[in-house]
């Protein structure tokens, strides 16, 4: 290869991947991770609610139980 043939090489291989990373940093973006989870959320909530709805319930019942444990504890 020709010296002026590598140097148009890297110089697209920098051009690539630049362009890999500004894809991979905006991906990466919590605004655009929450977006996707909460795509997600509603998708799975929508196909099936029942296993959100026991989680909600597991997890009142246990902040309850944590509150009052921590009123009622002899700790």
């Amino acid at each position: 290869m020709a010296r002026s043939d590598v140097k148009d090489f890297v110089g697209e291989t920098r051009k690539d991947l630049g362009a890999t990373l500004d894809e991979i940093e905006h991906r990466m973006r919590p605004d655009v991770l929450a977006k996707k989870f909460g795509s997600w959320v509603s998708r799975s909530y929508d196909e099936n609610a029942t296993p959100w709805l026991v989680g909600a319930a597991v997890a009142l019942v246990g902040s309850v139980a944590a509150v009052l444990w921590a009123l009622l504890g002899d700790d």
